[in-house]
């Protein structure tokens, strides 16, 4: 840190992600390189193609024999506490490639989640669903879907949406409601039949691609031991295609810059290098480091596959002398 760089700092947030050790939370999921961050399946017939998505690799079911597909997820960071997370949307892309009866016409395509109670026993399962447009047509290629997620809403019901149990597809059971479940979603699960519906038994032959949880972006204050000032702080959250902005009190100390060092390693604490460099070091060797005024702005990619990344930064000021002067730290996760 005793060298101050300034960023080129969409590459450098861009190296930064592939380089924090704590990796890209799988909020995202393109399919590409064969993966499956979320853990999406139907049955052991699924099949992650290489090409042919939206673009690149996509998950595909050839042979689902079904009133309607349901496409699951228990992955941890795919569930949980929505509200807490700050949940705010599913969108993902969805085609239909072959169909025994009908084009798909009369189907709609529905977002359902669901609190498990953390037992294999769905009778005492409780659920929450919204009823979405259309799935996509037979032959029609891929078709994009978004579900507004209200995780905020402290409403019984929110609007547009359905509650449910195994005695009722349409309405909670009593003592139960909307709060109950967001608060504790064990599953997620895209639904290609109304859940409250039958159809005629089937073959499908379906694909999912780019399915992506969203949230506002967060950052959490972290001081060690508590000595160092505590004056970094958040002005804009970090959100795809934006722009993170913090600002460093330059003014108490009366030090003309100042600093925010982006740690490549990931969190730190109970480290006094010493020299000049005044106070704990609360990120990982080495740094991106952007020096202002104060003042700093930092683009985040438009790139879905940062959704959910962490980041962990450290303010400081720059003493006349050249000595610096740590502050708090943030930890970041990217939104969008």
């Amino acid at each position: 840190m005793a060298r101050l760089l300034s960023l080129a700092l969409i590459p450098a947030l861009s190296s930064l992600a592939l380089a924090d050790g704590s990796g890209v939370a799988p909020l995202y999921d393109g399919f590409d390189d064969g993966t499956n961050q979320g853990g999406w399946f139907y049955n052991p017939g699924d099949v992650i193609e290489s090409t042919g998505g939206n673009p690149g690799g996509w998950l595909h079911q050839p042979v689902a024999d079904t009133f309607g597909p349901i496409f699951t997820s228990t992955a941890d960071n795919f569930t949980g506490d929505f509200r807490a997370a700050g949940v705010d949307l599913l969108d993902f892309d969805a085609r239909l490639d072959g169909l025994q009866f009908g084009d798909g016409s009369g189907f709609e395509m529905c977002l359902l989640l669901r609190d498990t109670k953390g037992t294999p026993d769905v009778g005492d399962d409780d659920y929450a669903y919204f009823v979405g447009p259309n799935i996509p047509l037979k032959g029609a290629g891929w078709k994009h879907f978004d579900f507004a997620i209200p995780s905020q809403s402290v409403e019984p019901v929110p609007a547009g949406w359905t509650g449910g149990w195994v005695g009722d597809p349409t309405s909670f059971r009593p003592g139960i409601d909307w709060n109950d479940v967001i608060t504790s979603v064990d599953r997620v699960e895209i639904h290609w039949l109304n859940p409250a519906f039958f159809a005629i038994f089937q073959q499908w032959n379906v694909g999912h691609d780019n399915i992506a949880f969203h949230a506002g972006g967060s950052s959490v204050v972290r001081n060690g031991g508590g000595g160092n000032p505590l004056g970094f702080a958040e002005t804009t959250p970090a959100e795809l295609g934006g722009s993170w902005a913090t600002t460093v009190d330059v003014a108490t100390p009366g030090h003309p810059f100042s600093v925010v060092a982006i740690g490549t390693g990931g969190p730190a604490e109970g480290l006094f290098p010493g020299g000049a460099i005044v106070g704990e070091l609360l990120v990982q060797p080495s740094f991106l480091v952007d020096v202002q005024a104060g003042a700093h702005s930092i683009p985040v990619p438009s790139d879905l596959s940062f959704l959910g990344a962490c980041i962990y930064a450290q303010g400081a000021t720059v003493a006349p002398s050249g000595a610096i002067h740590l502050n708090n730290a943030l930890d970041v996760t990217i939104g969008g």
